[in-house]
């Protein structure tokens, strides 16, 4: 599978279940990038969106915890 190339939103600190690193930049395959790219917390690198963009609000997750900042 083809991996590609996402900058990550400030405020995030997890995607695909890995922590984000310090460069706020990963690299997924579509499909481990489909929720995160549902909720914009992420885009692909380059696009027009920038680094300085707010973070979405939590979302809910089956235990009834949020993910991401509160």
């Amino acid at each position: 599978m083809d991996k590609r190339e996402y900058e990550v939103a400030e405020g995030v600190t997890w995607v695909n279940g890995a922590k984000v690193p310090a460069t706020r930049e990963v690299s997924l395959t579509a499909k481990e990038a489909t929720y995160d790219l549902s909720l914009n917390r992420i885009w692909p690198k380059g696009s027009r969106r920038t680094k300085s963009a707010k973070a979405p609000a939590a979302a809910p997750v089956a235990d009834g915890s949020e993910v991401g900042p509160a």
